[in-house]
């Protein structure tokens, strides 16, 4: 899909990219051949063709950050189908909400695959070293917590690759609410073994383990991973959903000569008919 994608390039927006593709222009080579042999003449494109050429560059090379805070929040899932080998799922466990005066307890990852756990007073060291190695984060929420809350944390840690957060992605296709809310509304079961531990009872897991309970911990953990291996399937679920919304609305579209792209209602009595074949 990002190879599809013309939205992170400087003056086009949804309408534009819908409009491209409706003029079979459906990928970057496309967009190259088109600009070179006199098919898109509007000078927006004609300036846009570098940053294409950059995007070639970076899709090759593996760099995911370089697509980072090019596209809208709502749309960073379409990173993950071209870097998802390297993507590492991200969530953490703490003993409150304040980064400045409270700890970092566990950071669960799963990343290629395979999951890792950092515990405070084990191995928590250890994450900075093993988190650089992947050019993209998936979280839920973690733009506004768990990204912020590890770099007060850990300030000379690489956080700065580019970030897929599911709560903004799942909320424009009007899943909001938090991970377990959304998950409940997509039909995403968790172990009886952790039903009803919530933010509030991992904090009380900890301290229990703190105290010499280690069963605690492997709660604790259950319930950390269980996040990561859900969202998994939340940014496959959103990925197809997205997809499914822009093949529909990009038959939706018509290039006006005066104002440019842009959505024509009386084309969807046209489609209407056309798929119930009225």
């Amino acid at each position: 899909m990002l190879r599809n994608t013309f939205l992170h390039l400087p003056g086009i927006g949804p309408v534009r990219e819908r409009a491209l593709w409706q003029r079979r222009i459906l990928d970057w080579d496309g967009f190259l051949a088109a600009v070179e042999g006199g098919r898109l003449r509007d000078g927006i494109y004609k300036a846009a063709a570098p940053v294409v050429h950059q995007s070639v560059a970076a899709a090759a090379g593996g760099d995911a950050r370089f697509f980072d805070g090019l596209l809208p929040r709502s749309e960073t899932w379409r990173l993950y189908p071209e870097f998802m080998d390297r993507a590492l799922f991200l969530d953490i466990e703490t003993t409150g909400l304040s980064a400045q005066f409270d700890q970092v307890t566990m950071i669960g990852t799963l990343g290629d695959g395979k999951p890792a756990l950092f515990v405070n007073g084990v191995n928590l060291d250890q994450f900075p070293a093993y988190v650089a190695q992947f050019p993209l984060l998936v979280t839920f929420n973690g733009s506004q917590f768990d990204v912020p809350f590890l770099r007060a944390h850990f300030p000379d840690a690489r956080l700065d690759q580019a970030h897929i957060d599911l709560r903004f992605v799942l909320g424009s296709l009007g899943y909001r609410g938090g991970l377990k809310a959304v998950e409940r509304t997509l039909g995403l079961a968790r172990d009886p073994a952790i039903q009803g531990v919530d933010g509030f009872e991992a904090v009380r897991l900890w301290h229990r383990y703190r105290r010499g309970d280690r069963a605690a911990l492997t709660k604790l953990a259950h319930y950390n991973l269980t996040d990561l291996v859900n969202m998994v399937e939340l940014v496959e679920i959103a990925a197809r959903l997205k997809c499914q919304r822009m093949t529909l609305l990009g038959e939706l579209v018509v290039d006006d000569p005066r104002t440019g792209p842009k959505y024509a209602p009386e084309k969807l009595a046209t489609w209407i008919a056309q798929r119930l074949r009225l």
